[in-house]
């Protein structure tokens, strides 16, 4: 079961989709959810166009346990199944119709090493960027979608294509701008806080709420960093330091050891991006991506 609470207003608008904990270890995305939900239940905030749907939590099971997922990684593959082989398989059916229904939809995560909060947008869609722009002051990233397609690791042709897809690229096969919110890392205590205002910051941009509309996040145009590489834990590799979170590196700078002694090199100057120094065999380890301006 999957608890969504939905507000209507009384004027047409978007309808607008909000989804927290989709991994259950990253739960500022439910504590942001739930105190707009009480504004919005109090009458301290209201909605007077479109409709918005909140789903605090996206994974019920990995949240109670505060695990990431329970059988396999609900935000990877999220596509319908007719026969659903796992629990997270079940989730997905019951997620896909929300996100092919909605126009607007913001997912709220947050990650494993320490940071400063960023968001995943379209390459090339301006309006996406913008919205993204307007919910704070945070890097883009981008390229998501295309790196994991270079480095799909899914024998079969049709598994391969769908490796990349999450609740962000779902909605967008149905015409919806759609972004991903990093907060911070899983237990940083600000990181609640930045989801609530990226959800308040939304509500206030897609002119849902009396509020008036805010002005751009920036002056300047926001930092852009493109992802370009996918790289798994394939065996016991080590990183040769502990790196944070876009740490710049160099062209031909080790980012890792495999254990078979091979190096992993930067194949250009660029940033490490989300590293798992202790994440499991066989799961993504880190990502390269390169910078350049929205």
């Amino acid at each position: 079961m999957i608890r969504a609470v939905t507000y209507a207003g009384l004027e047409p608008g978007p309808k607008f989709l909000v989804i927290g904990a989709i991994h259950g270890n990253e739960k500022c995305g439910t504590v942001g959810c739930n105190r707009v939900m009480a504004e919005i239940d109090s009458g301290q905030l209201q909605i007077t166009r479109g409709q918005v749907t909140f789903v605090p939590i996206g994974n019920p099971r990995a949240y109670d346990q505060d695990k990431r997922y329970t059988e396999r990684n609900l935000n990877r593959y999220l596509v319908p199944m007719a026969k659903p082989d796992c629990y997270e398989a079940q989730l997905g059916n019951i997620l896909c119709p929300m996100l092919e229904a909605c126009d607007v939809h913001l997912a709220i995560h947050s990650y494993t090493v320490g940071g400063e909060p960023f968001i995943f947008v379209s390459p090339t869609d301006a309006k996406e960027q913008a919205f993204a722009a307007s919910l704070g002051p945070h890097t883009l990233l981008t390229g998501w979608e295309e790196a994991y397609a270079a480095t799909g690791r899914k024998k079969a042709a049709k598994e391969k294509d769908e490796e990349s897809t999450g609740s962000i690229e779902y909605a967008r096969r149905f015409g919806a701008m759609a972004v991903n919110i990093e907060c911070g890392q899983h237990k940083d205590p600000n990181a609640p806080e930045v989801a609530y205002r990226a959800i308040r910051n939304a509500l206030r941009y897609l002119e849902m709420t009396p509020e008036p509309k805010p002005e751009p996040a920036h002056l300047t145009a926001p930092r852009l960093v493109t992802v370009t590489h996918v790289f798994y834990r394939d065996d016991m590799g080590k990183f040769p330091k502990s790196w944070k979170h876009l740490e710049p590196v160099g062209k031909g700078q080790a980012m890792a050891h495999r254990e078979s002694g091979e190096t992993v090199m930067a194949l250009d100057s660029g940033y490490i991006i989300m590293p798992k120094e202790d994440c499991p065999v066989g799961e993504e380890w880190f990502y390269f991506g390169v910078e350049k301006q929205a």
